[in-house]
């Protein structure tokens, strides 16, 4: 096909041509610049509010976190109060145990301590009746030692006592 346009006329329609080439990049380019600001725009939305969700999480952690703590420190004040009264009203047996062998006479011996719930209960060897009997009103002398409990069994015989009693604190 032969072009048999006039030189100007061809210059004028490659001329539009052009034009419209630079207005279709141009719309191209403006669309795309729009489109990247909308999103970019979308994503500071969504990111300003996720910061905002963040915060409000944190403020809420930190004021139950803090009354979790106090609530801990207050359940760890009880049970040290609780540990600390249960301590003060204990005999250490170390104590008890020092307070009996002061009491024992020579002669007689302790086979078997016992100690349960503040309830103690000895039994061991005496020669003589005398020498228990000796035990016994140095035990009573004691306030530590309350509630004697002398089976008969323990005076039946005057010699070579296997005997067993028992007391509380």
């Amino acid at each position: 096909m032969i072009n048999l346009l006039p030189p100007s006329h061809k210059e004028e329609l490659r001329g539009e041509e052009q034009f419209r080439l630079v207005l279709i990049l141009g719309i191209l380019l403006m669309t795309f610049f729009v489109c990247l600001s909308l999103s970019l725009l979308a994503i500071r939305v969504y990111v300003s509010g996720e910061i905002q969700a963040q915060k409000i999480f944190g403020e809420a952690q930190k004021k139950e976190g803090g009354e979790s703590r106090l609530t801990q420190i207050r359940t760890l004040n009880k049970d040290i109060s609780e540990v600390s009264s249960f301590l003060t009203g204990k005999v250490a047996l170390s104590d008890i145990i020092a307070k009996i062998s002061s009491a024992v006479p020579e002669n007689v011996y302790l086979t078997s301590l016992s100690y349960t719930n503040k309830k103690i209960v000895l039994t061991g060897f005496a020669p003589l009746q005398e020498d228990l009997l000796q035990f016994r009103t140095n035990l009573e002398g004691d306030s530590l030692f309350k509630n004697f409990r002398f089976p008969f069994s323990n005076w039946s015989s005057a010699v070579n006592i296997d005997f067993s009693f028992d007391f509380e604190l």
